[in-house]
């Protein structure tokens, strides 16, 4: 028997003029890293540029602005973290650039040039036309499956180069070769059916191995492989982004049924110190409640909540299912009313009837289309006035804005005839605030008053800020 764990290897596309020049490298292996420590004590680099925006490129940012040099990231894709949906990445955009990074987004490169200028190693050419003037390059630039050999050898591989295996990790090809890691592609758990991707995680390998290893001694109700949901994250400067399963722009490609809501609840009790905001996403199929997937960013407990969310998307868990956890509580690490549960609630409301949402995103397309005014949408805002003031939504067109705080819904709606007339006049009301809690609420209330095509922001605010940078 034979097993490939071939694993794969950085990219580097000779394609674009330049990128062998020396001073350039890749971070795959201790001897990469060697390489790198290398040339920052003989060189003494002030200006680097790092070439992609994934694990591996914001890892390597972070700890070369902790050194005090001057980085440049460089991605070709709209947005870092390619999991992420955009607005969820912009948490993560807002704060390279605050501690001081170069973000170039949109712009890949276009070649690696003789310096012009005081640059050591190249200038870097974007396909803007800009140029960065860099004393290193890393490469970032994701990794492909060493598989060159394999092909060689008869063994099918996919189109992109991985290797096709079954449940039990036996190639396809050949009954006595087996295959493992990051070279291999498997099937898609988070979407079912014939969906397979390829997923280069540690976690992942690790279980495929031992499966592996089962089925070829013959042990006794051997493992098979129940695909995976691609759980992944990513830790700078103390916060942490991570996320499980696919992402509504995949969905929305493959043309899936799905509802996206945010929420912004605390990692523990609000009244216990240090208590932060989690920004969490959560992606379902409203008609059955299928959790898609899930997407995190903040300074605490980020990556627990996507745990659990990732252990009941492993066990057929529906989204309302979310809400019934019975999960650890206690001030420093809890709240009565977890994250997770607090999302199985949002997720249940909607998909019992309770309330409608339209996502920062939607909102975004319905002005920019024209089809918010055409529809005479009428927008209102629940925040105390003070608060309209100091966080506005500059997109949404000021005479359809309408500021009732909800304290003084039911009894402003309930006196005022001519709101009641504009509330109805339109194609919908929509409802918000900070977050989305007290916009819930006060959509529950129009809605008992018989207003219909009400939609509460999801997210509210807070979420419409990332959506709104990010379409920029």
């Amino acid at each position: 028997q034979l097993v490939l764990s071939v694993g794969c290897e950085a990219i580097v596309p000779r394609a674009i003029p330049g990128i062998t020049r020396l001073g350039h490298f890749t971070l795959k292996t201790m001897e990469d890293t060697a390489a790198v420590e290398q040339h920052i004590g003989t060189v003494h680099p002030e200006k680097i540029v790092v070439c992609g925006g994934g694990f591996i490129g914001l890892e390597i940012a972070e700890q070369l602005v902790n050194r005090s040099f001057k980085v440049s990231i460089v991605e070709a894709m709209d947005q870092v973290m390619a999991p992420l949906d955009r607005e969820m990445a912009e948490y993560l955009h807002i704060l390279l650039r605050k501690k001081g990074v170069d973000l170039h987004l949109n712009d890949g490169v276009a070649a690696f040039e003789e310096p012009a200028k005081g640059a050591k190693v190249s200038d870097v050419v974007l396909k803007s036309g800009k140029r960065l003037e860099a004393d290193m390059v890393i490469l970032a630039l994701g990794v492909r499956p060493s598989t060159g050999f394999v092909q060689a050898a008869g063994i099918e591989l996919t189109p992109r180069g991985h290797v096709k295996v079954d449940e039990r990790m036996r190639t396809i090809t050949d009954p006595c070769v087996w295959a493992v890691g990051d070279a291999i592609e498997v099937k898609n758990s988070a979407v079912g059916g014939e969906e397979t991707w390829a997923v280069a995680l540690g976690g992942p390998a690790n279980r495929q191995g031992r499966i592996c290893a089962e089925n070829i001694v013959g042990k006794k109700n051997a493992s098979t492989y129940l695909g995976t949901i691609g759980s992944n994250g990513v830790q700078l400067w103390g916060t942490t982004a991570a996320a499980t399963g696919v992402s509504e722009k995949f969905l929305k490609a493959k043309g899936l049924p799905y509802k996206a809501v945010y929420l912004h609840p605390r990692q523990h009790a609000e009244f216990y110190p240090n208590s932060m905001f989690i920004h969490l996403k959560l992606v379902f199929d409203p008609n059955n409640g299928k959790i898609w997937g899930a997407q995190a960013v903040g300074e605490d407990g980020v990556e627990k909540r996507i745990d659990v969310i990732a252990t009941a998307m492993m066990g057929n868990m529906t989204a309302r299912d979310l809400q019934d956890l019975e999960l650890c509580y206690a001030p420093p690490f809890g709240a009565a009313r977890d994250p997770v549960n607090f999302a199985g609630m949002v997720a249940g409301n909607i998909m019992d009837g309770l309330v409608d949402t339209i996502t920062p995103l939607e909102l975004i397309d319905l002005i920019k289309s024209g089809e918010y005014t055409k529809g005479k949408y009428c927008f209102l805002d629940v925040r105390p006035p003070s608060a309209v003031a100091s966080g506005p939504l500059p997109l949404v067109p000021e005479d359809s804005k309408l500021n009732v705080e909800l304290e003084k819904v039911r009894q402003t709606v309930l006196s005022d005839a001519k709101l009641q007339q504009r509330l109805k006049d339109g194609a919908g009301v929509i409802v918000s605030c900070n977050s989305g809690q007290r916009a819930h609420v006060a959509s529950r209330m129009l809605i008992l008053q018989g207003f219909t095509g009400v939609k509460v922001l999801s997210g509210s605010l807070w979420s419409y800020q990332m959506a709104e940078a990010c379409t920029k």
